[in-house]
């Protein structure tokens, strides 16, 4: 990049130089002959114009002769041509003098080469019908352009040399901050470091660029830290169900036979919950670690519907379970299987630590400010206020709780969830025992007519 802009300082600043040289090049051009052309003006109208070429064939003219003097030829009416002096060159007789001579044209100025050189010619008419020819040589004006050009062709080759220098200058001091972010990114590459946000100076495109990649740096501090506390924390509640499955399991190697059957069955069942409880634990750690979504589109859907299928799929895995549905249409933009997944898991959450003779009661409507809310209500024990908040982390589970099999994940879904959605979440006490969650989501555009409430179950 650096000698891309270079090259094109380079190309523009002596594209212009020749330009502006080339115009003045030919304005002083025009300027010399112009003043050729009123030197053989003057002359043409001065006492050389009252001489009949053909009285007089040779005029003494010593001062007009030499290749920088004025020479002066004269064409008779008869076609006969008459010199000034034997010395000067003959000049061509062609259409510009013919148009002269025959009057279609008062005067006529033209540049010609002879074996002499370059002269510059004005026809006008003479004396009794003749056509008179006063040419001066251009040597001087040819040697004085040729000097100019070389001037010229100097400032333009120093105007170039100038302009790559100045142009590798600015391009080295303009791409300074895109050097230094790069220097940035090949060390957040070499040392993982992504603590270390690079320096940004002014408002100018990079300057933007600088800022957008310390956003970017931060974003990937949270992400790798929010790994680095699911592998901790995963770790920590893999440790002691492992740890009592390998107790059970060595127990079962190294005195199975002394066991008996009574034993061997409590034995064998724990390793059954514990496996159980293990597989749910993994499961729960899969769809927490899916939940930021990045595998699923946001589409616009209705989280009545959602609702729907997330209560049928709650009831087909715990049948003995009463769950009331109650909701209006309310669309959104949103990850319909993630949404899903976050109402099973508050339906799963109320029907395990709820009475067994409880209606978990599910309710979907619009909200004010132009959101969805889905509500599930249950008769499980009342969640002191001080935990309300607490209970949405990973891994975080009541003391009363504690007896429940249960990854203590499931909460923790809902809340990532519905912060993916840019939505919120709360837990409050239900008026006669019980909680209600309570999840807001922003919504799509209103429905077309408001439909009354359909009821499920």
């Amino acid at each position: 990049m650096q000698a891309r802009l270079t090259l094109v300082a380079t190309v523009a600043v002596t594209g212009t130089a020749v330009l502006v040289c080339a115009l003045a090049w030919l304005s002083v051009r025009r300027t010399l002959i112009a003043q050729v052309d009123q030197e053989l003006r003057a002359i043409s109208h001065g006492p050389v114009a009252d001489i009949d070429p053909a009285s007089i064939p040779d005029i003494p003219s010593s001062p007009l002769n030499g290749p920088a003097a004025v020479q002066i030829q004269a064409r008779l009416a008869d076609g006969r041509t008459v010199l000034a002096s034997p010395r000067t060159a003959t000049l061509p007789f062609g259409s510009r003098e013919e148009a002269v001579a025959a009057g279609r044209t008062p005067a006529a100025y033209y540049s010609t080469s002879v074996p002499q050189g370059r002269f510059r010619v004005l026809v006008r008419p003479g004396a009794n019908g003749s056509t008179m020819q006063y040419a001066r040589s251009l040597r001087d004006v040819d040697t004085s352009l040729r000097q100019i050009a070389l001037v010229m062709l100097a400032l333009v080759l120093g105007a170039a040399m100038l302009a790559a220098l100045a142009g590798r200058v600015m391009a080295r001091a303009g791409l300074a901050p895109v050097h230094r972010l790069t220097r940035a990114a090949t060390r957040v590459a070499d040392t993982q470091d992504l603590d270390r946000p690079i320096r940004v100076d002014g408002d100018d495109e990079v300057g933007q660029l600088g800022r957008a990649f310390n956003r970017m740096l931060t974003a990937l501090g949270r992400s790798r830290q929010a790994q680095r506390d699911l592998i901790e924390d995963a770790a920590h509640e893999l440790r002691t169900p492992m740890s009592s499955m390998r107790t059970n399991v060595e127990l079962l190697i190294h005195a199975g036979e002394r066991l008996g059957a009574t034993d061997r069955r409590e034995l064998l069942r724990d390793l059954d919950r514990q496996s159980v409880e293990l597989s749910d634990l993994v499961a729960d750690l899969v769809d927490l670690a899916r939940s930021s979504g990045v595998e699923e589109t946001a589409v616009r859907t209705d989280l009545a519907e959602v609702a729907q299928t997330a209560v049928d799929r709650a009831r087909a895995r715990t049948p003995y379970a009463r769950i009331a549905l109650v909701s209006r249409p309310a669309p959104l933009v949103g990850r319909p299987t993630a949404l899903e997944r976050a109402v099973v898991n508050l339906l799963d959450n109320a029907v395990k630590f709820g009475p067994p003779t409880q209606t978990v009661e599910v309710t979907v409507t619009g909200a004010p400010g132009g959101a969805v809310e889905l509500s599930v209500a249950d008769r499980a024990a009342t969640i002191p206020a001080a935990e309300r908040d607490r209970i949405f982390g990973r891994f975080h589970r009541l003391a009363t709780a504690r007896a429940v099999p249960g990854s203590g994940l499931g909460l923790a879904i809902v809340a990532q969830t519905v912060a993916d959605h840019e939505g919120s979440v709360e837990v409050a006490p239900r008026p006669g025992g019980g909680n209600v969650f309570r999840l807001r989501l922003p919504a799509g555009p209103p429905p077309p007519a408001t439909g009354a409430p359909r009821a499920g179950g």
